[in-house]
């Protein structure tokens, strides 16, 4: 995904989180306007997720979009248990807090670790590359791949505009 997506869908996941943390927090029926502004938050991430994010994964292949598929869906299906849970809990004071606490650790538990177990599952055999990643090993000579800052400027003993010829441009790689 472009990096404004990215960040915009970074910034209503956090409103959503905080909008729901200030609604736990007021006495009054307030909370329930907090609330919807979290649930209108979650919607887009969960919009942009399932639709935007997918047609990008699509775009690189069918084993990247399976498994995008299989994470964002099970992401966004536990989220849409989250408000659930915040409305028997902090709004509605219908569960006790140790209901409480027992449902939201189970909604964590399989929205962390069984996310990041899928997660890892599914990329067992995509190369990063085909990500835009490149991993690269710290005995490997960073000017040789292109991913650090003296590769692009001529350093380390390549040719630059001083040196009487003109610099390569090197490919561009992230390096993790």
């Amino acid at each position: 995904m472009p990096w404004p997506t990215i960040l915009y869908t970074i910034l209503l996941n956090e409103i959503m989180i905080v909008t729901g943390l200030v609604g736990a927090l007021v006495q009054s029926s307030y909370k329930w306007g907090y609330f919807a502004f979290g649930c209108a938050a979650f919607l887009w991430v969960a919009f942009t997720v399932t639709v935007s994010a997918r047609r990008y994964a699509t775009s690189l292949g069918g084993d990247i979009s399976r498994t995008y598929t299989i994470c964002g869906v099970w992401t966004i299906a536990l989220w849409f248990l989250y408000p659930i849970a915040w409305g028997l809990s902090e709004g509605g004071n219908v569960i006790a807090p140790d209901s409480e606490a027992v449902f939201y650790g189970i909604l964590d538990i399989m929205a962390k670790p069984v996310f990041g177990a899928l997660l890892l599952w599914g990329h067992r055999n995509i190369e990063p590359a085909r990500l835009g990643v490149h991993i690269r090993s710290y005995e490997e000579d960073p000017a040789k791949v292109g991913g650090t800052h003296a590769a692009h400027h001529g350093e380390k003993g390549s040719q630059n505009a001083s040196d009487g010829g003109a610099a390569a441009p090197a490919p561009l790689t992230t390096t993790v």
